[in-house]
This record gives structure tokens, C-alpha cells and sequence, in this order.
């Protein structure tokens, strides 16, 4: 994805790779949308990797307190 530098190159990546992912799917007994999920969908609202809040390395006193 990070290769194709066009929109219209993206969206061939992204419409190909569902195509895998159906064929995946079906072997396994389960069905995908026609479609790929909308632009930016993701894996939904999260709060990303850390988790809710953020994160980071916390209140600690810092180097050298």
C-alpha cells in the first residue's frame, strides 16, 4: 500500500487484496462483503496500540530526580 502513489493505485491494491481475503474466507466456511470496508475504517474507535488514555512511561520523577 505504502508503494502505490496514486488514490487509483491504492484502491487497486486495496479492491486486489480483498479479493485474497474472500478466497481466504471461503475455505474457511466464512463470508466477506463484496466490498472492502470504507477508507479509513480500520479496526474501529480504540485508543490505539497503548490502549484508552494514551499511555507513555507514566508520572515517574524522571532522569536524574
Amino acid at each position: 500500500m505504502r508503494a502505490a502513489r496514486t488514490t487509483q493505485e491504492q484502491e487497486k491494491v486495496r479492491k486486489e487484496h480483498h479479493e485474497l481475503m474472500k478466497e481466504r474466507a471461503k475455505e474457511k466456511g466464512i463470508s466477506l462483503p463484496d466490498e472492502p470496508p470504507a477508507r479509513g475504517g480500520g479496526m474501529g474507535t480504540g485508543g490505539g496500540m497503548m490502549g484508552p488514555g494514551g499511555g507513555g512511561m507514566g508520572p515517574g520523577g524522571g532522569r536524574g530526580r
